[in-house]
């Protein structure tokens, strides 16, 4: 089981991504609750599924396991609507990320923020270029989008 920390933000100026590679997702949930969201996802060419619970409004417990693409196709016969975004690595220390949302989210914009500990995130001042902050709203989580 591994710990995420993290804050999101909308966009406010578009950094340059030109010089970076995509990471595509396509997400789908199994179970959503507050408190514990289930769900598989294509990440690349890998297949996931991952359950995510939340400890506070920063930080998740996280556990992971690798499936293959006929478990993948076989679950997601039995969620809702996908997410489907882009993630393209802006920083690793900070982990700082932007999502591009596709489909029935497209024009969704945001930066995700992961962190080492809490402390950590609370004292982090956002970028120039960031937006508003999201991390507790329906926007900051993906197990919300499918509602909106």
């Amino acid at each position: 089981m591994t710990k995420e920390i993290e804050r999101k933000f909308l966009i406010k100026v578009m950094p340059d991504l030109t010089n970076l590679t995509p990471l595509c997702y396509e997400r789908y949930f199994i179970f959503r609750s507050e408190e514990v969201n289930i769900r598989i996802q294509k990440k690349g060419s890998n297949y996931e599924l991952e359950r995510k619970e939340k400890k506070s409004n920063l930080s998740h417990d996280k556990q992971k396991i690798t499936i293959t693409e006929e478990e993948f196709n076989a679950l997601k016969k039995y969620t809702e609507k996908p997410i489907l975004r882009d993630s393209y690595l802006i920083s690793k220390n900070p982990e700082i990320s932007v999502k591009i949302y596709y489909g029935k989210h497209e024009g969704l914009q945001r930066v995700e923020v992961e962190f080492k500990s809490v402390g950590e995130a609370k004292k982090f001042k956002p970028l120039d270029w960031f937006g508003e902050e999201i991390t507790n709203t329906p926007l900051g989580k993906d197990s919300n989008l499918i509602n909106i």
